[in-house]
């Protein structure tokens, strides 16, 4: 826009200096004898046809269309790429969250399994999960939806040849869905 309101100037000031010269024209006997020299209708001829090129050659740069396809891209790539972007990053967020959940998930249960009862691997593995959940960051919200549940085979879930699933789950902060983790523990024959 700028560039055409410049060409339409600088043509225009084109324009005005022609009709000025021939102006000028009608003037010659007021003005001395060096400047009727310049004044002469063969000059003032050459200069008309010097300033009519320039402005054809003005009007032929304007008027191309180099740089028009860059132009057009980014016109219309723009607001294709955006979404793209906002998309890419609440994916981000939610990958990293799920993987934050697998690993909590896997060291919650190690923590159940290795503990000597039922009630004592309930109540480790639930203050584990709040220190791991604080130690990567999650909000003051994910860590109050954060959610466990146990699997198991046999009961108690501390039993030989058993299986123990352990969910875990919680609410992203950012994108409000549910990210949600499992782990899958096999107890010794020999316990």
């Amino acid at each position: 826009m700028k560039l055409i309101s410049f060409a339409a100037k600088n043509c225009a000031s084109r324009l005005m200096f022609i009709r000025a010269a021939t102006m000028l024209c009608g003037q010659v006997s007021r003005v001395g004898r060096s400047a009727r020299k310049l004044l002469r209708p063969k000059n003032l001829q050459l200069a008309r046809q010097h300033l009519i090129a320039s402005l054809k050659s003005c009007q032929k740069s304007f008027s191309r269309e180099d740089g028009g396809a860059i132009v057009e891209f980014v016109a219309l790539a723009i607001p294709l790429f955006i979404p793209i972007f906002i998309y890419l990053n609440s994916f981000s967020s939610v990958s990293a969250n799920e993987e934050i959940a697998q690993s909590m998930a896997r060291e919650v249960l190690r923590v159940y399994v290795i503990s000597e009862s039922d009630g004592a691997g309930q109540e480790l593995s639930g203050r584990a999960a709040q220190l791991l959940a604080r130690q990567w960051n999650l909000s003051d919200s994910e860590r109050a939806t954060l959610r466990t549940t146990m699997d198991c085979s046999h009961f108690p879930c501390l039993t030989a040849n058993g299986r123990i699933k352990l969910t875990l789950s919680f609410i992203d902060e950012e994108t409000k869905r549910k990210v949600s983790a499992s782990a899958q523990e096999h107890l010794s024959p020999w316990l």
